[in-house]
């Protein structure tokens, strides 16, 4: 069968009136950018627009619920940033519930009402992209989501205000249990900030300049630290910088099981600005 009629399959199977499957077959090749290839065989096609084409026989059927398992994994980088926000539109505008499964992060962040993030077939956390990146209950999910991910540096505990990093005392949200002797200390590379007056110190490793902001790789005697921040900052490869933290921003992690231990930052309202 051509495109067209490949599309519109499900629709004649279901004995959808002519017209109509016509109307809502050139709608949908539309929204996957392929309504110039409707007379096409599928079989010449690039994998690609294959795949675009597998979407439109779920999408033209108007479902009560989508199941999609990694439906963009084919596509070119631009033309997958552009299906995630038509997905997520058409989402929006249908109403079916989308069981979405993607091995990468920024799809998930970016089209998802819930997140659940699994591991070795268990469900390790669920809820909004918010919570999932600013409350992850584990270090595996705080290092799967978010580009850079967190960074983790082993650090001791002090007292529940404070712990010991390469022997200086940072301050972190008040804990509500007793800390184990094996901590991790998480911080996002957003909560950390070149700063003369910094706790730690380094050499800056490397500068990934990304437009507006950067990423500055800062090896220090605590660990590699990467920092996200404006790129009105200037940062020197093989340059001596000084790093602050953002304290009220702090996960500590059990080294052992890896768990992130309930602190006041867990109780405070996630800011979505």
């Amino acid at each position: 069968m051509n495109v067209r009629r490949n599309i519109g399959f499900p629709l004649s199977a279901q004995g959808v009136p002519r017209a109509e499957i016509l109307r809502r077959v050139e709608e949908t090749a539309k929204l996957l950018r392929i309504d110039h290839l409707l007379n096409r065989a599928v079989g010449g096609l690039a994998g690609g627009d294959r795949q675009r084409v597998a979407l439109g026989r779920a999408i033209v059927r108007r479902p009560k619920a989508f199941l999609m398992d990694e439906p963009l994994g084919t596509l070119d980088a631009a033309f997958r940033e552009l299906m995630c926000e038509e997905l997520r539109g058409l989402h929006d505008r249908i109403g079916a519930t989308t069981v979405y499964v993607t091995h990468d992060q920024i799809e998930a962040m970016a089209m998802a009402d819930v997140i659940a993030v699994m591991n070795k077939g268990l469900v390790l956390q669920s809820g909004t992209p918010f919570e999932i990146y600013h409350r992850p209950r584990s270090m595996f999910v705080a290092q799967f989501i978010g580009s850079p991910s967190m960074n983790f540096l082993p650090c001791a505990a002090g007292n529940r205000q404070a712990v010991s990093l390469a022997g200086r005392t940072v301050p972190v949200p008040e804990l509500h249990e007793a800390a184990p002797g094996r901590l991790v200390l998480g911080v996002r590379p957003e909560h950390v900030r070149l700063s003369d007056d910094g706790v730690v110190r380094g050499e800056v490793f490397g500068v990934e300049y990304m437009g507006a902001r950067q990423v500055v790789t800062v090896d220090t005697e605590a660990g590699r630290l990467r920092v996200r921040t404006s790129n009105t900052q200037r940062a020197s490869i093989g340059e001596q910088v000084g790093l602050a933290f953002d304290p009220g921003q702090i996960i500590l992690f059990d080294a052992t099981s890896e768990r992130a231990l309930p602190s006041a930052l867990f109780e405070r309202e996630i800011a979505h600005g």
